[in-house]
């Protein structure tokens, strides 16, 4: 598995609220920071200080919080709602230094901080100019508050998950799954991936997790110092695909299945029934597959008094041409199926069997 040293807030210490009083729903904020966001010029070895709303579960905003590029020898210092962190001086005197605070640190009753912290300052005159942005897309997976790590174009494009790294830069995503990172250094090259730790372990897991990359390397430059429209899709290699279609038929009281059967050996992996005709809808694994919808007798109940005795309806299957290759979140359809009417005298031969 791959390590990262990334925010995910994996190994909090558990909060305990303060008993009694209402529940507590409101996320906290960072009030104020020492230095402020953009300043300049500022010590090498001046820290950070930073004031949140209310009291903090202090292991978690520890957990959750980055500085890049890293100092050498961090200490935290809490006082109150102020958290100080100090260094020695360590950073290089014309350096932009980012503090990075996830949206997962939360308050002592639990309530996360939901809207992460980006403070951006420079040990020298000016902020290094670089900036990348983009938007992360996904239908099953979540897209709001998912890490960004950007790793240096020196890894690859795919970082070998049998090795550990460490993100150079970090953000996670908005509400709608926007994301952008500043400050930035120029002549390097980048690339850009989301990552979703399902298991909460802070480690890539092949089995669980899903690590999602932009497809070329994002290389800043004095010409082109901002990089937008940097966008991630995201689909989840395990998830679903799903097949729909109708089912068309003069016989409003025939029971109708719908199956889907592997191509390689016409293993039966998902069925659906319904009475009459009207709309079919299969989920099914990535994969190849026959089709196949069969018409069968209605479900059998006692005839009442007087009741005439129901028309008999011809056994049929209809196999939809050719197999069908579904990848992860596909949708594909629609699929229509056409029955005949059945024969409605009594004793008819039933029409042929169609197999594939």
């Amino acid at each position: 598995m791959l390590a990262v040293a990334l925010v995910l807030g994996a190994g909090c210490a558990r909060s305990i609220p303060p008993p009694g009083g209402p529940l507590d729903t409101t996320p906290p904020r960072v009030l104020a920071t020492s230095p402020a966001d953009s300043s300049v010029n500022v010590a090498s070895a001046a820290g950070v200080e930073l004031l949140f709303s209310e009291p903090m579960d202090r292991p978690s905003v520890r957990d959750n919080l980055r500085i890049y590029p890293p100092p050498d020898g961090v200490a935290y210092r809490w006082s109150g709602r102020r958290l100080r962190i100090e260094w020695g001086d360590s950073l290089a005197a014309d350096a932009t230094v980012q503090v990075f605070l996830s949206g997962r640190a939360r308050d002592l009753r639990g309530v996360a901080l939901g809207t992460p912290l980006q403070l951006r300052f420079a040990t020298g005159a000016r902020l290094s100019p670089g900036r990348i942005s983009g938007r992360l897309r996904a239908k099953t997976l979540p897209f709001r508050g998912v890490p960004i790590l950007l790793l240096p174009d020196s890894l690859g494009m795919r970082p070998d998950t049998t090795d550990a790294f460490e993100p150079i830069y970090q953000t996670e995503t908005d509400t709608s799954g926007v994301y952008e990172v500043g400050g930035l250094p120029l002549d390097r090259g980048f690339t850009v991936h989301a990552f979703f730790d399902r298991n909460g372990d802070s480690y890539v897991d092949r089995e669980s997790d899903v690590v999602v990359g932009y497809g070329a390397v994002v290389r800043l430059t004095p010409e082109r110092s901002l990089a937008d429209s940097i966008n991630l899709v995201a689909v989840d290699p395990r998830a679903p695909a799903v097949l729909t279609g109708s089912i068309e038929s003069p016989d409003s009281t025939a029971r109708f299945l719908f199956e889907a059967r592997t191509a390689a050996d016409s293993t039966l992996i998902a069925r659906t029934e319904r009475v009459g005709p009207g709309t079919i809808a299969l989920r099914v694994p990535a994969g190849s597959y026959w089709l196949l919808a069969r018409r069968t007798a209605p479900v059998s109940r006692p005839i009442r008094p007087g009741e005439p005795p129901p028309r008999p309806i011809a056994e049929w299957t209809v196999a939809v041409e050719g197999t069908i290759t579904v990848g992860p979140e596909e949708e594909r359809g629609p699929i229509v199926v056409t029955f005949p009417a059945s024969p409605g005298a009594p004793g008819e031969a039933p029409p042929p069997q169609e197999e594939p």
